[in-house]
């Protein structure tokens, strides 16, 4: 099932294997994690847990495969909560760790959805091949107006029907191709 994966590359282009990447992930996580206990103190959680986040949200920013995203994300985390926040690589809860980790979670969420902002397609622009819908009613008081989709130009709103161009009485389905 493809669902993680990335819909912008081409048919014909090899995605990174996810166990590739997750060794990757895994290696700039556990190298975030030596530059935070190089930089800050044990006490300095703050600090520490700052450095693995915007390295574990950079990662997830880049990688287009959902599943080495979450399993490097959950790397990290141990990894943090192990070594950073406790001794000895020990997963008990003591000191507050696993309540810094959901800022490690948090950062990969925002580089995930950074990821995917970015993959959204322009829809709405001029060379856009989406048809517009014109639609004639009649108002109370004999009066006619034009509604249009809300795609269309906003000087269409309102215009009486009889100022419309021509080949747009009616209800209408125009194609930009046409």
């Amino acid at each position: 099932m493809a669902v993680y994966r990335n819909p912008s590359r081409g048919a014909g282009v090899e995605q990174t294997p996810t166990g590739v990447s997750v060794a990757i992930g895994w290696t700039v996580m556990i190298a975030a994690s030596l530059v935070a206990a190089t930089l800050f103190s044990r006490s300095e959680m703050p600090g520490r847990v700052l450095i693995v986040a915007v390295a574990a949200g950079v990662f997830a920013a880049m990688v287009p495969d959902l599943c080495a995203v979450v399993a490097v994300t959950g790397l990290a985390v141990a990894t943090f909560v192990g070594f950073l926040a406790n001794e000895f690589g020990e997963l008990s809860g003591g000191g507050g760790a696993w309540s810094y980790a959901v800022v490690i979670g948090f950062a990969s969420t925002l580089g995930i959805g950074y990821r995917f902002m970015w993959q959204v397609p322009q829809a709405r622009n001029e060379d856009s091949d989406l048809p517009s819908v014109v639609v004639d009613r009649s108002l109370s008081g004999g009066r006619d107006a034009a509604v249009a989709s809300p795609d269309s130009a906003l000087g269409n709103v309102g215009r009486v029907a009889g100022s419309q161009p021509e080949g747009h009485a009616g209800s209408v389905l125009r194609h930009p191709s046409s």
